[in-house]
């Protein structure tokens, strides 16, 4: 069975992130959330990642 086509993604995996960090970023600020405060939720989101 053939493989489906699928075209390599324009952007770096870095890239690809920090696209995703500030969609959430977007998404928090739009629920409600400050400016701060939804740094400060990012903030924590990244540094416990791994934990």
């Amino acid at each position: 069975m053939d493989q489906p086509h699928t075209t390599p993604s324009p952007f770096t995996k870095l890239a690809a992130g920090a696209i995703q960090i500030h969609e959430l970023y977007v998404s928090l600020v739009h629920a409600g959330f400050t400016e701060a405060q939804a740094l400060d939720l990012i903030k924590h989101i990244l540094v416990n990642a791994k934990k």
